[in-house]
Order: structure tokens, then C-alpha cells, then sequence
């Protein structure tokens, strides 16, 4: 008998206990959750996964009333050991608990994850702010301007221009000498000429 009363005591609370207890929630106990869940998901921070509060507190009302039907799935609310709000808080735990260990370290970061508020309102991304190392339409057509007209001043010299082909390629005297079968003598001497006539 004594048994009995143990197991009516510990049974899982039913569907029915679920949906009164949902509809009974205060809206001081509402916001309890809603700050818990914030606080949770602000612990988080990237291994929410993009997800908010308001998912987190979803995810515990479902999964609650899952574990209505199912034995394996969800979580089962024993309302004679925890309040409902107790219970909803342990679901949110547990199921952000769960998000932080299925959250791989490698994924990249977005650039709205390092977006931050300046003290006078405004949104500031380090990626949005960062210099570009590319060089910009301007610099790059005068660049490639120059380079003609110094390709030009050497039209007649075809060890000055491959000299040149090759700095332009970023590759280094060595590089340049083996690419080019040039000697080390002939290669000074392109070099020589190529800083005159540049001067």
C-alpha cells in the first residue's frame, strides 16, 4: 500500500497536468523563465548556434510536453518533486547544456557575431572596418599605367623585360635567374640598366 502511494507520487505528471500547468503560469513566472533563458543563451554566446530566448524557452515547453508521450524522448515533469517553473528551468539547462557540447569550436565566425555597439548607438564590425590589403581601382590602373611606360623604355631589351615580367610576378633574383636562364652576370647587368633608365 505504502508502494502505492510512493509510485502516484513520483508518476510523471500527464498531458493534461502540462497544459493547466502552461496556462496557470503567472506573469512574474513567465518573466523568470524569459530572464533565465536570456541569461542562459547570453552564457552561450556563439554555442547558441544563432538561437535565441525565446527558442530555448520553446524548446523546454516541447520538450516537456514530449515527454508526456514518449519513454525515451523529452523530459518528464514530476510535479510532486519540482514546480512546473522549476522543472521548465532545469529543461533549459539541460537542453542549452546540450547546444554547448554539440557546438563545433571550428565553425566560422559571422560577421554579424562580431558586430558590437558603439557608445553613440552605431553598429561596428571589425570586418566591415578593416582595410583592405587589395589595392584600390585607382592605385591598381596606375600602377599597371606605369608599368607600360616602363616596359616601353626597355622595348629593345629582351633580358631587361623578362627582368621585369619577373619582379612583376613577385618572384625573387634567384627565381628570376633560373625561371629565365639568365646568368647571375646577366641578370645584374638587367637590373643595372632597368635602375638608370627608371631614374
Amino acid at each position: 500500500m505504502a508502494k502505492n502511494k510512493k509510485e502516484r507520487a513520483d508518476a510523471a505528471a500527464t498531458r493534461d497536468d502540462v497544459v493547466l500547468a502552461i496556462d496557470a503560469l503567472t506573469y512574474a513566472q513567465k518573466r523568470r523563465l524569459e530572464k533565465f533563458a536570456r541569461y542562459k543563451i547570453l552564457g552561450l554566446g556563439r554555442k547558441a548556434g544563432r538561437r535565441d530566448h525565446q527558442e530555448l524557452q520553446q524548446d523546454a515547453f516541447t520538450s516537456t510536453l514530449l515527454g508526456v508521450e514518449s519513454e525515451s524522448e523529452g523530459r518528464r515533469w514530476y510535479k510532486n518533486r519540482v514546480d512546473f517553473v522549476g522543472h521548465l528551468i532545469g529543461a533549459m539547462r539541460s537542453i542549452a547544456s546540450h547546444w554547448a557540447e554539440a557546438f563545433d569550436e571550428a565553425e566560422p565566425l559571422l560577421d554579424s557575431e562580431m558586430a558590437v555597439e558603439t557608445e553613440d548607438g552605431k553598429i561596428s564590425s571589425p570586418i566591415s572596418e578593416a582595410q583592405s590589403t587589395a589595392p584600390d581601382q585607382e592605385r591598381t590602373l596606375s600602377a599597371k599605367e606605369k608599368l607600360a611606360e616602363i616596359l616601353r623604355l626597355f622595348q629593345n631589351d629582351d633580358e631587361a623585360v623578362m627582368v621585369l615580367e619577373g619582379i612583376r610576378e613577385g618572384w625573387t633574383g634567384p627565381e628570376i635567374m633560373d625561371g629565365l636562364g639568365l646568368s647571375r652576370d646577366k641578370f645584374e647587368a638587367a637590373m643595372k640598366r632597368i635602375r638608370y633608365r627608371i631614374k
